[in-house]
């Protein structure tokens, strides 16, 4: 006769209780590593973000150094110079440049930088304008080639000094037309805490000689006049 199968109760094993308490457990295990991988992606996107907006500040902050460091001295009337050719406000500045053949055909153009609001802050545009010699009415200029160069929730504000000609208080516009101002600050101020967005942003013009400084004895010039123009001697 074959004995009758007999279960060990010695046996280990789980009970439906124990199962239904190890899902719970790995269960809240799961959403626990779920909601932290949640919070590390949230915090990688803000990451991204803060870091795309500083680069695109950071190029066009590198446009504006390029431009405002290679201002050229151009005077309103060669033969009887009384001002340079440009324009400096808090809002606004306007100079001659020469544009280099590898981003435009060569030549000569007025820039334009112009800050306009916005909905949610400020954006800065650069544009610009065929020089026509003889041409010094800023106001019959027509403007082309717009470029937006920083947008966001800032303040945007130009400031303009000559420490060389003992000009060394900051001045939100620039008055003194018989020279070009030596540097020139732009600030961006963030609109939710008040701070600065970028350290203090300041371009040292860089000082080349007018074309009357063929000679620095020549009249007219001003390599030794601080930058300041003189007027030209009138021939007996």
């Amino acid at each position: 006769m074959v004995d009758p199968i007999v279960p060990n109760r010695g046996e280990a094993g789980f009970t439906l209780l124990e199962i239904l308490v190890g899902l719970a457990i790995s269960s809240l295990i799961m959403l626990g590593l779920s909601m932290a991988m949640g919070s590390i992606n949230r915090g990688f996107d803000r990451t991204t973000a803060v870091i795309e907006r500083q680069d695109g500040i950071a190029a066009g902050l590198h446009v504006v150094a390029g431009d405002l460091s290679h201002i050229l001295r151009v005077l309103d009337d060669p033969a009887k110079p009384r001002r340079f050719l440009f324009s400096g406000g808090p809002e606004e500045a306007i100079y001659i440049l020469g544009e280099r053949p590898g981003n435009n055909e060569a030549g000569l153009y007025w820039v334009r930088l112009l800050v306009r609001t916005t909905a949610g802050g400020s954006e800065l545009s650069r544009l610009r304008a065929p020089y026509v010699p003889g041409q010094t009415d800023i106001a019959a200029l027509q403007w082309d080639d717009e470029v937006s160069l920083l947008r966001g929730k800032f303040a945007i504000a130009l400031s303009y000094r000559a420490p060389r000609a003992d000009l060394r208080s900051w001045a939100g516009t620039w008055l003194a037309q018989n020279m070009l101002p030596g540097e020139i600050k732009l600030e961006l101020t963030d609109l939710a805490t008040g701070r600065r967005r970028v350290p203090v942003f300041v371009v040292a013009l860089k000082i080349t000689a007018e074309a009357d400084c063929v000679s620095a004895e020549a009249a007219g010039c001003t390599v030794k006049s601080g930058g300041v123009l003189v007027e030209k001697a009138v021939p007996k």
